[in-house]
């Protein structure tokens, strides 16, 4: 019996899967690790990127980085946890580029200490940022998707998304609700043209991490102790993830979180 139609493969499919030249990314965290690293590896196949941050001077350096190797990329000071900074932003976004493609949620933040002493400013400030900011950001944007009848979402979650690890409570949480805010985001948009993913990443190198003194901590010794190979993860090497959930490449995937755990939640 000869092949449908539906299952026949189109000359040239394959080689355009992961094009992305031309598409507009939104990165939040895009002033330092892994949405400065993103960022720039979006810009390396032709993605035209808008930097968000409350970092400017990080900004200023990732944009830096995309210039000199010929990318295109425009900084906007923005406070995820503010909706009323997302939608003025967006509007600046929109004006310069015309349409949003693909938005990355990276801006976070983690901080160590005992579950029974965690300062309540603290825990106020992680759960803004990790979740609240991650929400409100796939609002705005994803309102600008669902008009064009298109985009993609990729929200940064996290080992502690799925399993905890001690003195990281607040942040362990907080990346849980992303996981489920992905779920809930694609289960809602899914059928409207927008699908919404999720990076995990393992332990990485980077500032967030070594600002929690991840050579010596006993949250990064819990982590490190379990891990299958000895060594940190590192930002650029989640660059692959998040071309392939931006991309064609991905259709049939929604609503889940690709673990770039080099192994971590299977021992």
């Amino acid at each position: 019996m000869p092949d449908s139609e539906d299952n026949v493969v189109p000359d040239g499919y394959a080689s355009n899967l992961f094009d992305l030249t031309g598409r507009t990314a939104v990165v939040t965290g895009g002033g330092s690790g892994l949405g400065a690293a993103i960022a720039i590896g979006y810009a390396q196949v032709g993605v035209k990127v808008a930097l968000l941050d409350v970092n400017v001077e990080g900004m200023k350096a990732t944009q830096s980085s995309i210039s000199s190797q010929g990318g295109v990329a425009e900084i906007f000071e923005c406070d995820v946890t503010s909706k009323s900074a997302l939608e003025q932003t967006s509007e600046k976004i929109l004006k310069k580029f015309s349409s949003v493609d693909i938005l990355v949620n990276s801006a976070g933040a983690a901080f160590r200490c005992p579950a029974e002493d965690f300062p309540e400013d603290k825990l106020d400030f992680i759960l803004n940022l990790n979740l609240k900011g991650t929400y409100l950001a796939g609002q705005v944007f994803g309102n600008i998707m669902l008009k064009q009848g298109k985009g993609n979402i990729i929200n940064i979650a996290s080992i502690g998304g799925f399993n905890a690890y001690p003195l990281a409570s607040a942040y362990n949480a907080s990346k849980g609700g992303v996981v489920q805010l992905t779920r809930s985001f694609a289960l809602e948009w899914g059928t409207r043209g927008v699908r919404v993913n999720g990076i995990g990443p393992t332990l990485m190198d980077s500032p967030l991490t070594k600002k929690g003194a991840a050579t010596s901590s006993v949250t990064a010794d819990f982590i490190k102790s379990r891990m299958l190979r000895d060594r940190l993860g590192l930002p650029r090497e989640l660059i692959g993830a998040a071309i392939f959930l931006a991309s064609d490449a991905s259709e049939l995937v929604n609503g889940h979180t690709i673990m770039c755990d080099d192994g971590y939640l299977i021992a």
